[in-house]
């Protein structure tokens, strides 16, 4: 190390340090001007950028064009009385968040963290509070919300209820109030939203069912929806449409049934036939469906030859998994192990007469 920087030293010209100074250092020096002007000016140029975005961190309010929104994951499942969406949105760059809806809607926040969020109302409470995991915000009918809100990913769950559900009855608006049970729905809500079976259909429908009480119950107070009538008060089918609609059923179970078709096919709304199951069979349509499916797949075990499988297919069931599960849960035993027991009782039958 010695001799080689010895001989280094000895290679190196005598009046090389004067030209150094003399030309290199002040080219260096000029670089050095010229950078930092462009750091400067870039750093300028992006402090101007975030005062613009900044002053566009508000609500919106009607005037500028709303931000695109980045949905990962959107599940949107409209039942009879309710419609529930189970949502995943990117929000890591500023989002606009905006309602102005001819119906209720009850949001529930499931997951993801927000940074900032500020929510105005037009008539309601303006907050900056941020929401924690199982906050609920409402968002009356009629009433303009705006949230401006900037995080990282968020799941929500937002449920669409109209007027007419809660008997016409004003929905206070509120941000980021507690309901346990209203929590829970929402997360039981986003689960099966995700399957496409028809035991999640059942589940779901039968979970929005308790959900129209419980929007009365706990968000109208004493007021009471216009059909929480006991069922000998509803309005029943007639014989006719009781027949057709067992007569439909009957014929189209193998295939995929909806109550907008049962609704189509008697000529009235939607919301007047469920009140005819709940007075006519003391049960919803989706239940009613099931347990007729599920009586004929009963007959066909005991009587037919045919193959679970193909059972569960002339059945409308969505796979013979389902069909078994549905099937368990009614009678109490596999499609399989009933079948066994219809067959020996008739060996036993037989062998008694």
């Amino acid at each position: 190390m010695i001799g080689m920087s010895a001989s280094v030293s000895a290679a190196w010209p005598a009046n090389a340090t004067q030209k150094f100074s003399s030309t290199l250092l002040p080219r260096l020096s000029k670089f050095r001007r010229h950078f930092q002007f462009y750091c400067y000016f870039f750093l300028g140029e992006l402090s101007h950028m975030n005062s613009a975005i900044a002053k566009d961190r508000d609500p919106w309010n009607g005037q500028r064009p709303l931000s695109e929104r980045m949905i990962v994951q959107r599940r949107l499942v409209e039942t009879p009385d309710l419609a529930v969406l189970a949502a995943t949105e990117d929000v890591s760059a500023p989002t606009d968040w905006a309602f102005e809806e001819a119906h209720h809607t009850v949001v529930v926040h499931l997951a993801g963290q927000l940074q900032r969020m500020e929510s105005v109302f037009t008539h309601g409470p303006s907050s900056a509070r941020l929401p924690e995991v199982g906050d609920i915000w409402t968002i009356p009918a009629g009433n303009r919300y705006a949230a401006l809100a900037c995080g990282d990913r968020v799941r929500f769950v937002e449920f669409r209820v109209p007027t007419e559900l809660l008997g016409g009855g004003d929905l206070a608006a509120s941000v980021g109030f507690r309901d346990p049970f209203l929590h829970q729905a929402a997360v039981r809500a986003a689960a099966l939203s995700e399957r496409d079976d028809d035991m999640a259909r059942m589940a779901l429908h039968a979970l929005m069912e308790a959900l129209r009480y419980h929007f009365a119950d706990a968000y109208l107070g004493s007021r009471q929806r216009h059909d929480s009538r006991p069922p000998e008060r509803l309005h029943r089918f007639s014989e006719r449409q009781r027949q057709c609609l067992v007569d439909y059923i009957a014929a189209t179970m193998h295939e995929q049934i909806t109550v907008e078709a049962l609704a189509a096919m008697l000529g009235i709304p939607v919301a007047r036939l469920n009140e005819g199951f709940r007075a006519s069979f003391r049960t919803t349509p989706w239940q009613y469906v099931m347990r007729a499916r599920l009586a004929e797949a009963q007959r066909l075990l005991a009587h037919t030859s045919l193959s679970v499988t193909s059972i569960s297919a002339a059945t409308g069931f969505a796979s013979p998994s389902h069909f078994a599960t549905a099937f368990g849960r009614l009678v109490g035993v596999s499609p399989s192990v009933y079948r066994r027991a219809q067959r020996q009782a008739g060996v036993r039958a037989s062998s008694a007469g």
